[in-house]
């Protein structure tokens, strides 16, 4: 009896070292799965941010990029790898590495050309990765702009773009040399249209005859503005396209050839009225100066285009040192909203991305950290910018824009949130906020959220768009008798296949038509 007790002892003792050794063995597995585990929860994806600027790129901006990522660890897990192109060579950069499979996560699609870059299925699907990682971003976006932005960037049933959160009204607005208006005599609330710079100009040319009264406010090509002003003006929806073969004009519902219309031939005809008057420079088609560059000297009087706000007189006023003015005379809208507006500048996530959660969550930050996006636009406080005040900012003592360290602060326009966006210079703060109302105020096109796909007609919108360079510039400027040049313009228009455009959009926008009255 005693044996089999010792016996059954020893069994016992046994087995308990079996469980110890199971216990350890399953506790030491745990600790190795935990450390692994909150291991991969600490991992830091890198994002490449191919970013566009308009200033100069310096040899080195390693020390803004190591101030963003120290933010981004400690917020997401998240850095970038910030890749800065000039605007020359951005887009070759961008489809060179789209189609050569190097990383480039965060990218900026040509201006406009966002429909393309979905169809070539370039980017990457969005409303998931918004709904887990970019609530943030959205509520900025709904309260700036309101909820129905995600139109403007939805195509085959997926979001495929962020835009860019700034001031979507852009109306057609003149600038002008205020102290040479005042020595006319006239004031600037009398300029309400188009038509009253007739009288503006000949007392401009009376006062000062060796300056340009008009000029095209960009070259290569040359454009006048004149065809913003008709936009905004008659409501012409460019159905997200910008050649303009094959237009919507107010709610008829008929996608017609803006270069056949009476408003394309009238504006024409005034532009010609003005360049036969000199008001408008000679070789103003080919000119490789544009006007704003005669403006800010001295040699020229005015231009067009569209701005947002009402001070952007005061902005061309402090980079220039001169009086400048500004006003919107597009009666009688200030404008209105199509699709192409919103969705013209916008960020994509490369399809291709391996980090996609990674690019959203930066983009989360850049929408709404106020810190992220300023040092991206501006570097580090004190060295490359002071602080004016709670929403001013400028360049050091005895430095500029050409020579501080670094600054990117030209592509405002490209980055994140107007809201959020310390402003250069006498910039009214008022003004800003100004311009994020308008984008809940300003009328909608009726057609918001139709977005055209390229896909079938590519070959004809790029012959057109040869023709239309060929054309437009000389027309706009008023250097050819539209009379004559119209109907040859027109006739190009057709043998490079306009027709074909406007039918597969008819097609396209009735199709949408009739699913938006079902819902």
């Amino acid at each position: 009896m005693l044996k089999c007790f010792f016996k059954l002892r020893s069994f016992i003792s046994f087995f308990l070292i079996i469980l110890l050794v199971a216990f350890l063995i399953t506790v030491g597995t745990n600790i190795s799965v935990s450390a692994k585990s909150s291991a991969a929860s600490n991992k830091v994806d890198k994002v490449v941010f191919a970013l566009i600027t308009f200033n100069n790129i310096p040899d080195d901006y390693s020390f803004v990029e190591k101030a963003v990522n120290d933010v981004l660890r400690k917020k997401a897990n998240v850095e970038i790898d910030l890749q800065l192109y000039g605007p020359s060579e951005y887009s070759q950069r961008v489809n060179l590495n789209l189609s050569s499979g190097a990383q480039m996560d965060l990218f900026l699609p040509d201006l406009g050309q966002f429909p393309y870059f979905v169809t070539k299925n370039a980017a990457y699907p969005l409303e998931n990765l918004i709904k887990k990682y970019g609530q943030d971003l959205k509520k900025k976006l709904d309260e700036d702009f309101g909820p129905d932005w995600m139109k403007a960037v939805t195509m085959k049933g997926h979001v495929y773009a962020v835009p860019v959160n700034k001031a979507f009204a852009i109306p057609a607005t003149w600038i002008y040399n205020a102290d040479m208006l005042k020595e006319t005599g006239i004031s600037p609330d009398q300029v309400k249209s188009i038509e009253d710079l007739d009288k503006v100009f000949r007392a401009v040319k009376q006062k000062h005859p060796d300056v340009v009264p008009f000029g095209p406010i960009n070259v290569n090509p040359s454009d006048t503005g004149l065809i913003w002003y008709l936009r905004c003006r008659y409501r012409i929806d460019f159905l997200t396209d910008s050649t303009g073969v094959g237009v919507l004009i107010g709610n008829s519902n008929k996608v017609v050839n803006l270069y056949e219309t009476n408003e394309f031939k009238y504006g024409v005809k005034i532009m010609r009225d003005w360049y036969k008057k000199g008001y408008i420079q000679k070789d103003a088609a080919t000119t490789t100066t544009g006007q704003p560059v005669l403006v800010s000297t001295g040699r020229g009087f005015s231009f067009m285009g569209g701005y947002s706000g009402k001070e952007i007189g005061k902005v061309f006023s402090a980079q220039w040192g001169k009086n400048i003015g500004s006003k919107r005379i597009a009666p009688p809208y200030t404008d209105y909203f199509d699709t192409r507006a919103v969705n013209q500048v916008v960020w994509m996530i490369n399809k291709r991305s391996k980090v996609p959660e990674a690019a959203m969550k930066f983009l989360n930050i850049l929408y709404t950290d106020k810190y992220i996006l300023n040092t991206l636009l501006y570097g580090i406080e004190g060295t490359c910018y002071v602080k004016v005040d709670e929403h001013h900012v400028t360049f050091p003592k005895g430095k500029t824009a050409a020579d501080v360290p670094y600054t990117a602060h030209l592509c405002s326009g490209v980055l994140g949130s107007e809201s959020l966006q310390y402003q250069l210079g006498n910039v009214s703060w008022e003004d800003v906020l100004f311009r994020i109302k308008e984008n809940k105020t300003t009328p909608r096109s009726p057609y918001f959220g139709f977005i055209f796909d390229p896909e079938k007609v590519r070959t004809e919108i790029s012959t057109v768009n040869n023709v239309i360079n060929r054309y437009l510039p000389a027309l706009v400027c008023g250097s050819v008798d539209p009379d004559t040049t119209i109907p040859q313009f027109i006739n190009a228009l057709k043998r490079a296949g306009a027709d074909k455009i406007i039918k597969e959009k008819q097609l396209q926008l009735n199709q949408w038509i009739s699913e938006n009255k079902k819902k």
